[in-house]
C-alpha cells in the first residue's frame, strides 16, 4: 500500500531527480507538448487522451479536430468510437450477473440459450461455456467480412444481431483448447444479457456500470447520432486528410461503444481501484485471469482473460486493458496496478497511436528500474522433446488460415544451452525460463510462452496467445517451398508477359504465341487487384461496408479471384495443347511449370473459398 502511494505521488509531481530515458518527457506539460507534436507530424486529424492515477486525473482532453472542416476541436467531452474496448463493458455485464447468482462462467451455452444456432462437433465432451465466449476459446471463426459494418441505418439488436453472426458460430476445434479472437462470441454474450435481464445489453450496462461511474456522455450507438459531440472520421494519405463516411456497427456488443476522455478516465480509475465498490475485487481479478485455454490450464497466467488482456509486453511494466478499432478510430484503454496509473487514447484517423501510447507509458515508467521477472535454470532434459518445427493452428479468420499457417512455422532450437524460436521468413527471439515449461521472451515484462501437450498427446507451444503444434519439418518445408516457387514463378510470369507484349509490338513474337505468354500475367494482375482491394480494408475498416453488398470493391474481389482461377486453368490447357509445337523444349518446360504453379495457387485459394469470393454472401 505504501509503495503504491509513493509511486502515485512521484508520478503526480513528475520528479526529475531520477535518470531520464532518452526523449522521454520529464513533466506532464512536456508530455502533452510531445503528444501535440506527434499529432501534427503524422498528421492525426483528432486525438483524445485521458491520463490518470487511482485518485487524480492528470489530463483529460484532446488534440487536433473532431471535425476538420468545421474546425471543431477535440475536448474532454468529444465522443470517439472505442471499438473492441466495448468488450470490457460486456464482460462486466456478465460478471454482474455472476455476482447476482443468475449466471456462472461454467454454464453451458446450449443450456443458457438453446436457441443460439451454434455448432460444436465436440459438444458431448467439450461443450461451449460462457467463459469460452468471454476468452475467445470457443473456436468460433471471427466475423465474416460482410457482417461487421454497413452504410445502412438498420439497427440490429438482441436476437437479430446474434443471428446475423450465425455463419461464424462453428467450433473449429474443441472449445477450451485454443484462443482465437472472435467478435461473434461477444454478440452472443450481449444476447444472453438481454435474455436473462429482459433489458437490452446496453441498457443493462448503462444502469450497472456507466451510471454508477457517472459516465453520462458515453453510449452504445451503432452509428453516429450526435453531430455536435461525435467525431467525424478521416483517412490520411500522403499527408492529406480525407473525410470518410461513418459506418453502422453490426456487432454492437463487440464494438459499439462511443466515449470521451472525461468518461474513460473514470473507467480506468475503476480498474485501478479494483472495482470501486461496484464490483468485488475478486471479479476484477477474474477479469485479469485466463481460465479456459490449454495454456491457462497448464499454468500460464498472462493472456486474454474475461474481456481483459495483457498489453505492451516489452514495456518495463505489464499493462492490462483492451484495444479497439472501429470505422477509422484506433483506441486503447490501459492500466497498470503496480504503478497505479492508466490512460486512454483514441484517434479519428487511420493511423496507429502506438508512438503516443509508448510516450505515455515511458513517462510513467522512467523513474523505476522495471519489473524483474523471476527466472529459473532451464531443464534441458525436460525441454528437449519440444525442440523442433511448429505449425500455427489457431487462425482468427478461417478464410485467411492458409496464409497464417504458411507464415506461422517457427522452429524451436537450442544453442549454447539457450532456447530460441526462429520465425519464417525472418525474426528470432530468445526465451528465458520462469517456471517449468513456462518462458518469457528476452526483454519482455511477463511470461507469455508455454510448452505443453494437448489431449491428443501432440506437443504444443503457445506464444502470446497463438497456438502452435509440433509438426514434421519435411511437410512444413515442402509446403513452404511450393508456395515460394509458385509465387516466384507468378511474379516472373508478369515480367515475361510484359516482355512478350513488347516483343509482339516489335514483330518478334507472333499473335498465336501471345495467349500462352500473356495469359499468366493477366491472371496474376487480376488476383493482385482483388487482393489489394481487400488489403486496403485492413487499414481503413470503414471500407468493410462496401463488402456487404454488390459494389465496385466486392465485384473486383469476386471477378479478380474467379478470373484468376479460370485463366490459370485455361493457361494449363493451352500449354498442354502446344506440346511439341514449341521448338525450344526448355521454354516449353518453363511455361508448363508456370502453368502448374498458377494452378497450385488456384487450388489452395479454392480450398479456402477465395476463387469467386462473393463477400456479400459470406
Amino acid at each position: 500500500m505504501k509503495k503504491a502511494v509513493v509511486i502515485t505521488c512521484l508520478a503526480l509531481v513528475a520528479c526529475t531527480s531520477f535518470a531520464q530515458q532518452k526523449n522521454t518527457p520529464a513533466t506532464l506539460t512536456a508530455l502533452t507538448d510531445s503528444i501535440h507534436a506527434l499529432v501534427q507530424r503524422q498528421p492525426i486529424p483528432g486525438l483524445m487522451v485521458g491520463i490518470t492515477t487511482r485518485d487524480s486525473v492528470l489530463f483529460s482532453g484532446g488534440f487536433g479536430y473532431a471535425d476538420v472542416e468545421a474546425k471543431r476541436p477535440v475536448t474532454g467531452q468529444t465522443l470517439f468510437r472505442m471499438g473492441s474496448i466495448t468488450k470490457l463493458f460486456v464482460s462486466l455485464g456478465i460478471l454482474k450477473l455472476v455476482e447476482a447468482g443468475k449466471l456462472s462462467l461454467q454454464d453451458e451455452l446450449k443450456k443458457v440459450a438453446p436457441e443460439v444456432p451454434f455448432r460444436n462437433p465436440w459438444e458431448a465432451t467439450h461443450p461451449v461455456r460462457i467463459v469460452h465466449l468471454l476468452e475467445h476459446t470457443a473456436g468460433f471463426d471471427d466475423m465474416k467480412l460482410n457482417r461487421m459494418c454497413s452504410q445502412d441505418t438498420i439497427a440490429y439488436a438482441g436476437k437479430e444481431a446474434m443471428l446475423l453472426q450465425q455463419p461464424s458460430l462453428v467450433s473449429r476445434w474443441a472449445p477450451g483448447e485454443r484462443m482465437a479472437y472472435s467478435n461473434p462470441g461477444y454478440v452472443v454474450l450481449g444476447y444472453i444479457i438481454e435474455k436473462i435481464t429482459g433489458s437490452s445489453y446496453d441498457e443493462f450496462i448503462i444502469a450497472q456500470v456507466l451510471e454508477p461511474l457517472r459516465m453520462r456522455a458515453s453510449n452504445f450507438n451503432l452509428r453516429s447520432k450526435f453531430p455536435d459531440k461525435d467525431v467525424k472520421e478521416y483517412v490520411v494519405h500522403g499527408g492529406k486528410v480525407n473525410k470518410v463516411p461513418s459506418v453502422t456497427c453490426l456487432m454492437g456488443p463487440a464494438g459499439a461503444l462511443w466515449s470521451c476522455p472525461d468518461d474513460m478516465v473514470k473507467f480506468v480509475q475503476f480498474f485501478l481501484k479494483n472495482g470501486d465498490s461496484l464490483f468485488t475485487v475478486n471479479s476484477i481479478r477474474e477479469m485479469e485471469t485466463m481460465h479456459s485455454s490449454l495454456a491457462a490450464n497448464a499454468g500460464l497466467t498472462s493472456g486474454y482473460g474475461l474481456g481483459n488482456t495483457n498489453l505492451f509486453i516489452y514495456q518495463k511494466y505489464p499493462w492490462r486493458g483492451h484495444g479497439g478499432w472501429m470505422g477509422t478510430c484506433f483506441s486503447t484503454c490501459a492500466y497498470n496496478q503496480e504503478l497505479g496509473v492508466g490512460f486512454v487514447c483514441s484517434s479519428n484517423g487511420n493511423q496507429s497511436n502506438r508512438a503516443i501510447e509508448r510516450l505515455i507509458m515511458d513517462y510513467f515508467e522512467q523513474q523505476y528500474p522495471g519489473k524483474k521477472t523471476d527466472t529459473v535454470a532451464m531443464d534441458l532434459k525436460a525441454i528437449t522433446p519440444y525442440i523442433g518445427q511448429y505449425q500455427f493452428e489457431s487462425p482468427r479468420n478461417e478464410i485467411a488460415s492458409f496464409n497464417d499457417r504458411l507464415l506461422g512455422t517457427p522452429r524451436v532450437y537450442l544453442e549454447n544451452n539457450s532456447l530460441y524460436v526462429k520465425f519464417f521468413p525472418a525474426g528470432m527471439v530468445k526465451l528465458v525460463q520462469t517456471a517449468p515449461f513456462i518462458f518469457t521472451k528476452e526483454g519482455a515484462n511477463s511470461a507469455t510462452v508455454i510448452f505443453t501437450t494437448n489431449e491428443a498427446g501432440r506437443r504444443v507451444m503457445v506464444m502470446d496467445g497463438a497456438y502452435f503444434e509440433q509438426a514434421s519439418f519435411g511437410r512444413v518445408a515442402v509446403t513452404r517451398w511450393l508456395a515460394i516457387v509458385a509465387v516466384l514463378l507468378a511474379v516472373i510470369a508478369v515480367v515475361a508477359g510484359l516482355v512478350s507484349l513488347v516483343a509482339y509490338v516489335a514483330g518478334k513474337v507472333k499473335l498465336r504465341q501471345l495467349p500462352v505468354r500473356v495469359l499468366p500475367m493477366v491472371a496474376v494482375a487480376l488476383l493482385a487487384w482483388a487482393v489489394v482491394s481487400l488489403l486496403q480494408v485492413q487499414t481503413e475498416s470503414y471500407l468493410l461496408s462496401e463488402l456487404q453488398h454488390v459494389s465496385g470493391r466486392s465485384v473486383v474481389v469476386f471477378a479478380g479471384t474467379l478470373l484468376f482461377g479460370i485463366f490459370s486453368l485455361l493457361h494449363l490447357v493451352l500449354v498442354i495443347r502446344r506440346f511439341g509445337k514449341m521448338g525450344n523444349r526448355w521454354l516449353y518446360a518453363y511455361w508448363l511449370i508456370t502453368a502448374l504453379s498458377l494452378c497450385y495457387i488456384s487450388f489452395v485459394l479454392f480450398r479456402h473459398g477465395w476463387i469467386g469470393l462473393r463477400t456479400w454472401a459470406m
